[in-house]
Protein backbone atom coordinates (compact mmCIF):
# COMPACT_ATOMS: atom_id res chain seq x y z
CA UNK A 1 0.00 0.00 0.00
CA UNK A 2 2.70 2.31 0.96
CA UNK A 3 4.61 1.56 -2.54
CA UNK A 4 1.01 3.01 -4.13
CA UNK A 5 1.15 6.22 -1.98
CA UNK A 6 4.41 7.04 -3.36
CA UNK A 7 3.48 6.84 -6.93
CA UNK A 8 1.47 9.69 -5.95
CA UNK A 9 3.75 12.02 -4.79
CA UNK A 10 6.42 11.31 -7.78
CA UNK A 11 3.93 14.56 -9.80
CA UNK A 12 4.49 17.10 -6.90
CA UNK A 13 7.95 16.00 -6.51
CA UNK A 14 8.55 16.32 -10.11
CA UNK A 15 7.25 19.91 -10.05
CA UNK A 16 9.12 20.58 -7.09
CA UNK A 17 12.72 19.48 -8.82
CA UNK A 18 11.41 21.46 -11.70
CA UNK A 19 11.38 24.30 -9.65
CA UNK A 20 14.16 23.74 -7.74
CA UNK A 21 16.99 23.38 -10.07
CA UNK A 22 15.60 26.02 -12.78
CA UNK A 23 15.66 28.53 -9.43
CA UNK A 24 19.45 26.95 -8.93
CA UNK A 25 20.74 27.31 -12.66
CA UNK A 26 20.61 23.52 -12.53
CA UNK A 27 18.91 23.74 -15.97
CA UNK A 28 17.04 26.31 -17.77
CA UNK A 29 12.73 27.47 -17.46
CA UNK A 30 12.45 25.10 -20.74
CA UNK A 31 13.21 22.04 -18.85
CA UNK A 32 12.36 22.82 -15.81
CA UNK A 33 8.90 23.77 -16.67
CA UNK A 34 7.86 22.71 -19.78
CA UNK A 35 9.89 19.45 -19.91
CA UNK A 36 9.94 17.71 -16.34
CA UNK A 37 6.81 19.82 -14.84
CA UNK A 38 4.07 20.69 -17.28
CA UNK A 39 4.87 17.02 -19.20
CA UNK A 40 6.44 14.70 -17.04
CA UNK A 41 4.86 16.32 -13.81
CA UNK A 42 1.34 15.79 -15.62
CA UNK A 43 2.02 12.28 -16.48
CA UNK A 44 2.98 11.03 -13.17
CA UNK A 45 -0.28 12.92 -12.10
CA UNK A 46 -2.70 10.53 -14.24
CA UNK A 47 0.13 7.54 -12.69
CA UNK A 48 -0.69 8.89 -9.41
CA UNK A 49 -4.51 9.01 -10.12
CA UNK A 50 -4.36 5.13 -11.28
CA UNK A 51 -2.02 4.30 -7.79
CA UNK A 52 -5.30 6.17 -5.29
CA UNK A 53 -7.69 3.79 -7.28
CA UNK A 54 -6.12 0.84 -6.68
CA UNK A 55 -4.98 1.53 -3.29
CA UNK A 56 -8.97 2.32 -2.56
CA UNK A 57 -9.86 -1.15 -4.05
CA UNK A 58 -6.94 -3.06 -1.92
CA UNK A 59 -8.20 -1.28 0.80
CA UNK A 60 -11.85 -2.57 0.59
CA UNK A 61 -10.90 -5.66 3.09
CA UNK A 62 -8.87 -3.79 5.69
CA UNK A 63 -10.49 -0.27 6.14
CA UNK A 64 -9.35 0.20 9.49
CA UNK A 65 -5.63 -0.84 8.72
CA UNK A 66 -5.12 0.33 5.12
CA UNK A 67 -8.39 3.01 4.84
CA UNK A 68 -6.40 5.89 5.75
CA UNK A 69 -3.15 5.56 3.92
CA UNK A 70 -5.85 5.03 0.35
CA UNK A 71 -7.82 8.37 1.38
CA UNK A 72 -4.29 10.16 1.32
CA UNK A 73 -3.03 8.60 -1.91
CA UNK A 74 -6.44 9.69 -3.42
CA UNK A 75 -6.32 13.19 -1.27
CA UNK A 76 -2.82 14.00 -3.02
CA UNK A 77 -3.94 12.29 -6.43
CA UNK A 78 -6.57 14.82 -7.11
CA UNK A 79 -4.94 17.22 -5.84
CA UNK A 80 -2.15 16.99 -8.05
CA UNK A 81 -4.12 16.34 -11.04
CA UNK A 82 -6.03 18.71 -9.89
CA UNK A 83 -3.14 21.47 -10.13
CA UNK A 84 -1.98 20.41 -13.72
CA UNK A 85 -5.34 20.15 -15.14
CA UNK A 86 -6.14 23.77 -13.89
CA UNK A 87 -3.12 25.24 -15.57
CA UNK A 88 -3.24 23.29 -19.23
CA UNK A 89 -6.63 24.42 -19.01
CA UNK A 90 -5.78 28.40 -18.43
CA UNK A 91 -3.15 27.58 -21.04
CA UNK A 92 -5.95 26.90 -23.51
CA UNK A 93 -8.40 28.94 -22.58
CA UNK A 94 -5.84 31.64 -22.60
CA UNK A 95 -4.83 33.93 -25.94
CA UNK A 96 -3.15 36.41 -24.07
CA UNK A 97 0.42 37.79 -25.10
CA UNK A 98 2.98 38.29 -22.65
CA UNK A 99 2.98 41.65 -23.61
CA UNK A 100 0.27 43.56 -22.52
CA UNK A 101 -0.69 47.46 -22.07
CA UNK A 102 -3.39 50.27 -21.47
CA UNK A 103 -2.24 52.30 -24.32
CA UNK A 104 -2.48 50.29 -27.38
CA UNK A 105 -1.45 52.66 -30.17
CA UNK A 106 1.75 54.41 -28.48
CA UNK A 107 2.74 51.78 -25.61
CA UNK A 108 5.19 52.99 -22.99
CA UNK A 109 9.10 51.94 -23.43
CA UNK A 110 11.38 50.78 -20.79
CA UNK A 111 14.11 52.71 -19.46
CA UNK A 112 17.68 51.98 -19.36
CA UNK A 113 18.06 49.46 -16.48
CA UNK A 114 15.70 46.81 -17.69
CA UNK A 115 16.50 47.53 -21.00
CA UNK A 116 20.61 45.57 -20.07
CA UNK A 117 18.74 43.66 -18.02
CA UNK A 118 16.43 42.12 -20.62
CA UNK A 119 19.95 42.07 -22.91
CA UNK A 120 22.06 40.17 -20.54
CA UNK A 121 19.65 37.86 -19.46
CA UNK A 122 18.81 36.84 -23.10
CA UNK A 123 15.06 38.22 -22.98
CA UNK A 124 14.04 39.99 -26.24
CA UNK A 125 14.33 43.67 -26.20
CA UNK A 126 10.50 44.91 -26.95
CA UNK A 127 10.28 47.43 -29.48
CA UNK A 128 7.85 49.99 -28.27
CA UNK A 129 5.20 49.22 -30.86
CA UNK A 130 5.12 45.52 -30.20
CA UNK A 131 2.31 46.41 -27.11
CA UNK A 132 -0.58 43.70 -27.65
CA UNK A 133 -4.17 43.60 -26.18
CA UNK A 134 -5.01 40.22 -27.43
CA UNK A 135 -6.95 38.30 -24.77
CA UNK A 136 -6.78 40.53 -21.88
CA UNK A 137 -9.49 42.95 -20.48
CA UNK A 138 -7.95 46.55 -21.11
CA UNK A 139 -8.60 48.81 -17.97
CA UNK A 140 -7.44 51.56 -20.26
CA UNK A 141 -5.39 54.59 -19.40
CA UNK A 142 -5.28 55.86 -15.55
CA UNK A 143 -6.97 59.59 -16.62
CA UNK A 144 -4.67 61.62 -14.56
CA UNK A 145 -1.26 62.65 -13.75
CA UNK A 146 0.19 60.87 -10.81
CA UNK A 147 3.43 61.43 -8.82
CA UNK A 148 6.28 59.38 -9.30
CA UNK A 149 6.30 58.13 -6.06
CA UNK A 150 2.88 57.04 -6.54
CA UNK A 151 3.46 54.92 -9.50
CA UNK A 152 6.65 53.27 -7.66
CA UNK A 153 4.27 52.59 -4.43
CA UNK A 154 1.91 50.67 -7.05
CA UNK A 155 4.55 48.37 -8.60
CA UNK A 156 5.26 47.79 -5.12
CA UNK A 157 1.53 47.01 -4.07
CA UNK A 158 1.51 44.56 -7.49
CA UNK A 159 4.84 42.98 -6.56
CA UNK A 160 7.39 44.36 -8.36
CA UNK A 161 10.83 45.30 -7.38
CA UNK A 162 10.97 49.34 -8.61
CA UNK A 163 14.02 49.56 -10.52
CA UNK A 164 14.09 53.34 -10.76
CA UNK A 165 11.98 56.09 -10.65
CA UNK A 166 11.86 60.09 -12.46
CA UNK A 167 10.31 62.53 -14.08
CA UNK A 168 7.44 61.15 -15.93
CA UNK A 169 8.19 57.35 -15.32
CA UNK A 170 8.88 54.33 -13.34
CA UNK A 171 10.20 51.05 -13.87
CA UNK A 172 9.96 47.89 -12.38
CA UNK A 173 10.77 44.12 -12.47
CA UNK A 174 8.72 41.16 -10.95
CA UNK A 175 10.04 37.86 -10.49
CA UNK A 176 7.91 34.25 -9.39
CA UNK A 177 8.92 32.54 -6.53
CA UNK A 178 8.66 29.00 -8.10
CA UNK A 179 10.64 29.23 -11.38
CA UNK A 180 11.83 32.49 -11.15
CA UNK A 181 9.88 33.95 -14.19
CA UNK A 182 10.50 37.72 -15.04
CA UNK A 183 7.95 40.71 -16.20
CA UNK A 184 9.26 44.06 -16.55
CA UNK A 185 7.01 47.29 -15.91
CA UNK A 186 6.92 50.43 -17.41
CA UNK A 187 4.90 53.34 -15.99
CA UNK A 188 4.90 56.17 -18.14
CA UNK A 189 3.05 59.41 -16.62
CA UNK A 190 1.86 62.14 -18.57
CA UNK A 191 -0.23 65.05 -18.13
CA UNK A 192 -3.81 64.03 -17.68
CA UNK A 193 -3.29 60.47 -18.86
CA UNK A 194 -0.81 57.71 -17.39
CA UNK A 195 -0.44 54.36 -18.89
CA UNK A 196 1.16 50.99 -18.08
CA UNK A 197 3.22 47.68 -20.18
CA UNK A 198 4.06 44.72 -18.86
CA UNK A 199 5.79 42.58 -20.48
CA UNK A 200 7.70 38.75 -19.85
CA UNK A 201 10.98 38.87 -20.22
CA UNK A 202 10.67 34.58 -21.23
CA UNK A 203 9.37 33.70 -24.85
CA UNK A 204 6.32 31.67 -23.87
CA UNK A 205 2.76 31.88 -22.71
CA UNK A 206 2.75 33.21 -19.31
CA UNK A 207 -0.66 31.84 -18.65
CA UNK A 208 -1.52 35.32 -18.64
CA UNK A 209 0.00 36.24 -15.94
CA UNK A 210 1.07 39.39 -17.61
CA UNK A 211 -2.38 40.31 -18.09
CA UNK A 212 -2.92 39.79 -14.04
CA UNK A 213 -0.04 42.15 -12.86
CA UNK A 214 -0.83 44.88 -15.58
CA UNK A 215 -4.38 45.27 -13.90
CA UNK A 216 -2.46 45.06 -10.23
CA UNK A 217 -0.62 47.85 -11.66
CA UNK A 218 -3.51 49.77 -12.88
CA UNK A 219 -5.82 49.10 -9.54
CA UNK A 220 -2.97 50.87 -7.22
CA UNK A 221 -2.66 53.77 -9.64
CA UNK A 222 -6.98 54.96 -8.93
CA UNK A 223 -7.08 57.90 -6.20
CA UNK A 224 -7.95 56.55 -3.17
CA UNK A 225 -11.79 57.45 -2.13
Amino acid sequence: MGWLLGLTLLAPLAAFVGAAGTRLGVWDWHFGYDVLTQTIGFGLSLLGLLAAVVALVMARGALRRSGPVALLALLVALTSFGFYWMERSRAVRSDAKADVTTNIADPPGFGGIILAQRRDSGGTIPRRIAGQQDGCANPGSVPRQVAPETASAALQEAGFTPLGRGVGRADGTHTSFWFGFTHDAAIRIRPGQTDVRVVSREDRDDRGEACRLLNKIVEGLQPTP
